[in-house]
C-alpha cells in the first residue's frame, strides 16, 4: 500500500483535476500505457473510471496517473464478460477525457488495447 501524495496532502482523483492540455496528453499516455499493460497480462479493470485513478503532481508539467480499486480486476480469458468490462473502461476514459478536451475515440481506444491482450 502507498500514500499517493500531490505535495501538499492526499494526491486528487482524476475527476477532480483541472489538467492543461499538455497534462491532459501526459495523463492519456498514462491511462494507455496501463490498459495496454493491463491487457498484455489477461487482466482488465472492469471498474476504470475518473473516479479510480489518482493524479499525483497536479501543479507539475508531468503529472503521474496511479490506478486504484484494483482488486476487482478480472481475467480476459476466464471471464465470459471481460471484454465488455474492458470495453466500459475504454468508453468511461475516453468520455472524460474528450469532455476535458482531448478527443478520444472509444471505439478505436479499445481495438487498440484489445490487440495487446492477444
Amino acid at each position: 500500500m502507498e500514500y499517493i501524495t500531490d505535495g501538499e496532502g492526499a494526491a486528487p482523483r482524476l475527476d477532480q483535476t483541472h489538467p492543461s492540455r499538455r497534462q491532459l496528453d501526459t495523463l492519456f499516455d498514462q491511462v494507455l500505457h496501463a490498459l495496454r499493460t493491463m491487457a498484455s497480462l489477461g487482466l482488465v479493470h472492469g471498474d476504470l473510471s475518473p473516479y479510480n485513478a489518482l493524479v499525483a503532481g497536479t501543479t507539475t508539467s508531468v503529472p503521474r496517473l496511479v490506478i486504484i480499486d484494483v482488486p476487482q480486476m478480472v481475467d480476459l480469458a476466464a471471464n465470459p464478460h471481460a471484454s465488455d468490462f474492458l470495453r466500459h473502461d475504454c468508453a468511461t476514459m475516453a468520455g472524460w477525457f474528450t469532455a476535458k478536451g482531448r478527443p478520444v475515440d472509444a471505439d478505436e481506444l479499445f481495438a487498440d488495447v484489445i490487440g495487446y491482450a492477444w
